[in-house]
Formats: structure tokens, C-alpha cells, sequence
């Protein structure tokens, strides 16, 4: 069994598979943010769509963005913090960075996610772009270090291959 891109250290059927695959529906925010990363990793848009509500959906191009998905290699998904509404149980709030490799270069979205449980299952129902300072943008990993994406290789034999 492979491991979930997600990060999580569990088999992708027992962790994201069993919502990505319409088994079940994710039961906290984190576990849609989880799943939806493990989507993009594998361009299953359909997911993608089926867990927006709202305003997201609005000039959502599924061909577009499966184009994309499909260009990146992503790395790593690092959960910053999760939370709940104190005024509202069915709204929650999952601060993550998602990294990714697209045309030879190491990127990342850092993004603070909002999410609303609807009917008993929980929505992305938007997102806004944490600033990171540069500081933290520029972090070089080094070749014998860990692996971000959590294969528990080295980067050098992994996603650092035929760098430097």
C-alpha cells in the first residue's frame, strides 16, 4: 500500500482514498483540506468540484485547473493550524502550505481556508493567500535532509534529484 499524499503517514485507502473515492465524507475541515491536496496531487477534479460550495464555484474551469494539476509535481503539504468558529460549529478554518514544483522551480501556496459544514458535510467555501515574509520564502533544503513531501528519503533522492 502507498502512502497518502497528504502526509498524513497512513495508506492513501484508509486516509484520503475512502473520501476521494466516495466511500465517506471528511468529518473536520482539515481532513476536506487533507483530502482536496491529495486531489490536486493526483488531478481527481471531480473531488475538487464536488467539496466547493459557494462562490468558488463561480468561473470554476475544471479543464483548466486538471491542466494544471497535471503540470505540478506537488511536495508537501505542511497543516499550519486548524480551527473552529467559536460563534458557528459548522464553520472551520485550516491555515496550511501546499508545495509544489512546476517548470523546474519550488513554489507554494500558503493559504488560510475557510470551510462550512452544510447538511452534515463539509464545504471549501474560500481561501485567502497568506503573506509569507522572504525570508521564509528562500529556504534552500539541503540534500541529506528529509524529504518535504514525507517519503522519508533524502531530498537528493527524491524530489532533489539532479539538483545542484
Amino acid at each position: 500500500m502507498s502512502r497518502c499524499p497528504c502526509g498524513s503517514e497512513i495508506n492513501y485507502t484508509t486516509c484520503c482514498g475512502r473520501y476521494i473515492d466516495n466511500q465517506e465524507s471528511p468529518d473536520t475541515p482539515e481532513k476536506l483540506m487533507r483530502s482536496r491536496y491529495t486531489a490536486y496531487s493526483q488531478a481527481k477534479i471531480d473531488y475538487i468540484k464536488k467539496t466547493m460550495h459557494g462562490k468558488p464555484l463561480e468561473g470554476f474551469n475544471a479543464n483548466e485547473v486538471a491542466r494544471w494539476a497535471q503540470q505540478v509535481t506537488w511536495t508537501g503539504l505542511e497543516v499550519v493550524k486548524t480551527y473552529m468558529d467559536e460563534s458557528n460549529e459548522d464553520r472551520g478554518y485550516v491555515e496550511f502550505i501546499a508545495s509544489y514544483r512546476e517548470q523546474g522551480k519550488d513554489q507554494s501556496i500558503h493559504e488560510l481556508s475557510q470551510f462550512q459544514r452544510h447538511e452534515g458535510q463539509w464545504f471549501y467555501i474560500s481561501g485567502k493567500q497568506v503573506k509569507t515574509p522572504l525570508a521564509a520564502k528562500k529556504v534552500k533544503i539541503s540534500r541529506n535532509a528529509p524529504c518535504p513531501c514525507g517519503s522519508k528519503k533524502k531530498y537528493k533522492n527524491c524530489h532533489g534529484m539532479g539538483k545542484g
